[in-house]
């Protein structure tokens, strides 16, 4: 009977528990001129299925919650664009614009990045989804 009773406690510890676990599911498709979110490492392919995108690097100097910083810092994004076979490699910046990096008749933006930084927190490049918008120019 005691047994019965702890696996009863034991199946409702596991339900909670896993009531309590959030995951960001990240489709892996995305439109020309519509937002869409991209995590690192991850090969994206268009709706249309004309171009692929994978963010190959990473880099974040945001200026941490819980720090005063004399610049607000920045998101660097470096990765490969493909249109129709071609592969090319991009490198974009959520402040600085220089558009000689970018896939040549496009343009992408970074629109957000999360999670945002906190001072005495590291977390992994698995957790992390950036928020791009791809145009055509």
């Amino acid at each position: 009977m005691k047994t019965l009773s702890a696996l009863k406690y034991l199946l409702v510890l596991f339900l909670f528990a896993g009531m309590g676990c959030e995951e960001t599911v990240i489709e892996q498709g995305f439109t020309i001129g519509k937002e869409a979110s991209f995590q690192v490492d991850q090969l994206y392919t268009s709706a249309d299925g004309k171009y692929t995108l994978k963010i190959t690097d990473f880099g974040d100097s945001r200026c941490p919650e819980g720090v005063q910083c004399i610049w607000q810092g920045e998101v660097t994004l470096k990765g490969e664009w493909t249109e129709n076979g071609n592969k090319s490699p991009f490198e974009i910046h959520s402040v600085m614009n220089d558009q000689t990096k970018q896939p040549t008749g496009y343009t992408i933006q970074i629109v957000d990045a999360k999670p945002y930084p906190k001072y005495g927190t590291e977390y992994k490049l698995a957790y992390v989804v950036v928020t791009l918008l791809i145009q055509k120019k």
